[in-house]
């Protein structure tokens, strides 16, 4: 069971001194209602497992926000990196590797015909957006989701009209997107849409009749498989519910944590790169490249998704359980690949937070299972649950 946590604190409070919230990504910020039980830094993974500055260990369950789908320190990915390291990791010409990638990932993802590869899942949506406006001739985007910080439209820091160009609506229900195109259909170059997770299903319904909107209005069709890709399915969310889109975006289990995402889609689409700027120097990190490669190939050889479908399955099945008998409102939700916690209130899941830490467990609002977690990980975890359970409940928490 860990212990305390006070170098990592110590450091975080260091840190603040020159980073904004201690941190790049705001769902990693430590939360200072947890202070005396929350890790603030992470110096070490391997498979499931990860221990903090202090030395405690953890199993994971967030695993560094979905990238981590094969495990910390995979083998085969490690072993591929290092191996590229020794010939060099960016160029002043493209490397083969970009060519062998984007082949392999026309041969498994539904709607590539073409592919380009940047760096971050959010970088790669917002050049979908602008070979969508480029390719139609159109200017206002339909979004359903969240797809990363380049393209959220905040009510600070955006100017009014980059935001008027977009209208954010909700998942699961085609009718507002058929008023929209009703009222504007002429003006909107696509919906880019990444799946909601506590009600993923819905997929089957409102993602073919999305596609359906588009095609009759002229409007591409973009899939945000960030987290989709590689864990849903291979081909993620357009090869679990059987609908190609015009264009996606895939990152995060690409290439199992080192830095990629790649958008691509229909040929004719594609090409429009030629007229519409998107470029970035470190787009074909090497790197990246030989990660993917070596994660594509695990694939091959590994029925990866079937296997985080049944850890995924199992840990579903058990924390539901675990709420029943203990007699508390909360449950996951949604598909097991990503898998959606859901508590009666923020303070109660944040209580939940606190008591799972202290027994060695991390969980996130969405729960990431990887290849490398086992049935006795999953075991152990749902032990933690049990007693956390308890421990609340003994608190007079619910």
């Amino acid at each position: 069971m860990p212990g305390r946590v006070d170098e990592s604190w110590k450091l975080y409070d260091r840190a603040c001194e020159v980073i904004p919230m201690a941190t790049q990504t705001h769902s990693k910020a430590p939360r200072d209602a947890l202070r005396e039980v929350e890790p603030c830094f992470i110096v070490r993974g391997q498979g499931c497992r990860v221990w903090d500055l202090d030395g405690n260990e953890y199993i994971d369950f967030r695993c560094a926000l979905g990238p981590i789908a094969l495990g910390y320190r995979f083998p085969a990915v490690d072993e591929a990196v290092h191996r590229q390291l020794d010939s060099g990791i960016v160029f002043s010409y493209p490397h083969p590797l970009e060519v062998e990638v984007a082949e392999r990932l026309v041969e498994v993802i539904p709607c590539a015909e073409s592919v380009r590869f940047i760096k971050t899942g959010g970088e790669a949506m917002a050049a979908t957006h602008r070979l969508a406006r480029g390719y139609t001739g159109r200017d206002h985007l339909l979004t359903c989701g969240y797809h990363g910080w380049v393209n959220t439209m905040a009510p600070r820091g955006v100017p009014e009209a980059i935001r008027s160009t977009y209208t954010s609506l909700p998942w699961g229900d085609v009718t507002p997107y058929e008023e929209a195109f009703a009222e504007r259909g002429d003006e909107i170059a696509a919906v880019s849409v990444a799946c909601s997770y506590a009600d993923m299903e819905q997929g089957h319904q409102f993602l073919p009749a999305l596609r359906a909107l588009t095609e009759k209005h002229g409007a591409l069709l973009i899939f945000d498989e960030i987290v989709t890709g590689f864990r849903l399915a291979r081909g993620g969310a357009q090869e679990y519910f059987g609908v190609t889109p015009d264009l996606a975006v895939f990152a995060k289990g690409i290439s199992n944590g080192v830095p990629l995402s790649c958008y691509l889609g229909k040929r004719e689409v594609m090409e429009t790169v030629r007229d519409v700027t998107i470029s970035s120097t470190f787009g074909v990190d090497t790197l990246g490249l030989a990660a993917a490669r070596a994660v594509l190939e695990t694939h091959e050889k590994e029925d990866v998704i079937a296997a985080i479908w049944a850890r995924g399955k199992q840990l579903h099945q058990g924390f539901n359980e675990l709420c029943r008998k203990h007699g508390i409102d909360a449950r996951f939700e949604g598909l097991p690949p990503c898998g959606q916690l859901t508590f009666p209130d923020g303070d109660l899941f944040q209580r939940f937070n606190a008591e799972v830490l202290k027994r060695g467990v991390i969980v996130y609002s969405v729960c990431y299972p990887n290849f490398s977690h086992s049935e006795a990980d999953i075991d152990q975890a749902l032990k933690a649950v049990d007693e956390s359970l308890a421990a609340m409940k003994q608190d007079g928490a619910f």
